[in-house]
């Protein structure tokens, strides 16, 4: 490597290095212990109108996890309207199904069953699950939608 190379290399591993540095010591200087994890948010003040909320759950083939996920869901403690979409995207296992017999069995919020049918050229059965649900979602007017998946247990104030 000739030395104009060599000096070209150092400059900019040099300049990269001083980047790097100068950064942290903003983060550190400027934001001072941002990775503390033991700052708690202020007391919020709860809405006198809680906004309508839509939940979509993509699944497939998760008739193992869901007894356990889904009624969390359903059982949300929330106030406001909130309503609950589990969009079958070709299961083989009876998800649709056990999702039918779990909201029956637990009641709480309101489940709907849909199935997006075959995803068009270029989307992939998830996405096009969600893009269905969001769909459906919207067709309620919800202020929020939250995105989960099939596999995750919510705690009871999660809406909120």
């Amino acid at each position: 490597m000739s030395a104009d190379a060599w000096t070209s290399v150092v400059t900019v591993v040099t300049l990269v290095s001083a980047l790097s540095l100068a950064a942290w010591l903003w983060l550190l200087l400027a934001r001072g212990f941002f990775w503390r994890t033991d700052v708690g948010l202020p007391a919020r003040e709860e809405p006198g109108v809680w906004p309508p909320v839509c939940v979509v759950v993509p699944a497939r083939d998760e008739a193992a996890v869901l007894p356990a996920s889904l009624p969390s869901l359903l059982a949300q403690d929330y106030p406001g309207r909130a309503e609950v979409f589990l969009i079958d995207d070709g299961s083989t296992d009876g998800t649709g199904e056990l999702a039918c017999e779990l909201a029956r069995r637990h009641g709480g919020l309101p489940l709907t069953v849909a199935s997006p049918g075959e995803p068009p050229a270029g989307w992939t059965g998830k996405l096009w699950a969600v893009r269905h649900g969001i769909g459906l979602a919207r067709a309620r007017e919800p202020e929020y939608l939250l995105l989960t998946d099939a596999d995750i247990a919510h705690a009871p104030d999660s809406l909120r």
